[in-house]
């Protein structure tokens, strides 16, 4: 399933409609660091990511995230062998944060993250996210932008999937 080829990074392949891809993924450790060395400052670690608990993170951190901050970019890790990689970069807003673990195991999904997870790859989903903050927006559009451009910016500098 999964082969090593770097300590920061394995290589996992995802079958989808015949097709097989192999997909190098990079762990937990190697991101965090990346994240604290560049300009995106403001990132958190998250154990264990409920919507109660991302709403609390929030009430709490208000004043220094800016009043206009009402949306945020994630990165979202699965588990293999108690080693996190990250598998999807997206974007959600603080008030309603739409993060799932699910696995929709049986329904359909063409979601290629939960279409990885589904498989008998002995991955699941850590409940591990990372948060990835920007500066306070003047709008609730510029706010909303300013999150979408970098979610695009991690699914490629970590070869992440969308959500």
């Amino acid at each position: 399933m999964n082969k090593n080829v770097g300590a920061d990074k394995d290589k996992f392949t995802i079958s989808c409609y015949g097709i097989e891809l192999p997909f190098e993924w990079y762990s937990m450790e190697y991101i965090l660091k990346e994240l604290r060395n560049s300009k995106l400052k403001n990132v958190v670690k998250m154990e264990k990511a409920t919507k109660a608990k991302i709403k609390k993170y929030y009430k709490e951190n208000k004043e220094n995230l800016g009043e206009n901050n009402r949306f945020f970019t994630y990165i979202k890790f699965f588990n293999v062998n108690g080693k996190n990689y990250g598998i999807v970069a997206g974007k959600t807003n603080y008030t309603n944060p739409d993060l799932l673990f699910d696995s929709r195991n049986g329904e359909k999904d063409n979601r290629y993250a939960r279409i990885f997870l589904n498989n008998p790859s002995g991955a699941e989903w850590s409940e591990t996210i990372v948060i990835v903050n920007h500066e306070s927006s003047a709008s609730e559009y510029a706010d909303n932008q300013a999150a979408l451009f970098i979610e695009c910016y991690l699914q490629r500098k970590f070869n992440l999937l969308d959500s």
